[in-house]
Formats: structure tokens, C-alpha cells, sequence
């Protein structure tokens, strides 16, 4: 009786586990149906983006990606998207036409636990 038991938990939780893999791939295939208008990145790995691609000189490497990408570029460091700004005209403009945009710091649940849910001065929201 037993083994029959366990036997039907099993075909359950792979059935379990293909629904959730087909739902995983169809939910993958809406999402790069949405074209966003981003800047050109380096190709990047799926945990790790680029940091594999920084190399021992950080600063000598964003210099080489700098040139062949453009002074706009969107990196990835691990899981966050991050802009790069390579030009000076190009981080003028972001600054005086786009600040209020880029001010304010993203709110994780770190921040929220420790520093009393982003009121300190360092992660308060633009404009407190």
C-alpha cells in the first residue's frame, strides 16, 4: 500500500513539474516579444552577466567595452542592469535634462529591514 502511495506522489510532482516548465517557457516567449528601446549591451551569461568579462584592470576593460559599444552602454553586474555613462556630453545631458529619473535609489527588502524601511538619509526617495 505503501509503494502505491508514493509511487502516485510521484507522477503527481512530475506533473507538477511539466506544468510549471511549459507555463516557465510560454511565460519566456511573451517576454521577448516586448521590444524595449535599450542601449547596446555585451553579450552576457545567465547568473553572472559580465563580470567575467572585467578582467584583473576593471577600468581598462569598461574602456575597451566603452569603444566597442558605444558611451551608452547597459551591463549587467550579475542580476542588476546597470547604465554606463562613458562620455562627458552624454552625462551632462543625463544630468541636467533627466536627474530627477536617476536620483533616487532602488528600494530592496535589505534596505527596508535594516534602515527602517528607506528613511535614512542615504536611501530616502527623491524629493524627502
Amino acid at each position: 500500500m505503501e509503494l502505491l502511495d508514493v509511487s502516485n506522489f510521484s507522477s503527481n510532482l512530475l506533473l507538477l513539474s511539466l506544468i510549471l516548465l511549459l507555463s516557465f517557457n510560454i511565460w519566456l516567449k511573451l517576454e521577448k516579444g516586448k521590444k524595449l528601446n535599450l542601449p547596446p549591451s555585451p553579450p552576457k551569461l545567465p547568473i553572472i552577466g559580465i563580470i567575467h568579462q572585467l578582467g584583473k584592470l576593471p577600468h581598462l576593460s569598461l574602456r575597451d567595452l566603452s569603444n566597442k559599444y558605444g558611451s551608452l552602454q547597459l551591463l549587467r553586474l550579475g542580476y542588476n542592469p546597470t547604465l554606463v555613462v562613458s562620455s562627458a556630453d552624454m552625462a551632462r545631458e543625463i544630468v541636467k535634462g533627466h536627474d530627477i529619473i536617476f536620483s533616487d535609489r532602488p528600494r530592496t527588502t535589505a534596505v527596508n529591514h535594516m534602515l527602517y524601511e528607506s528613511k535614512g538619509m542615504a536611501f530616502a526617495p527623491y524629493g524627502r
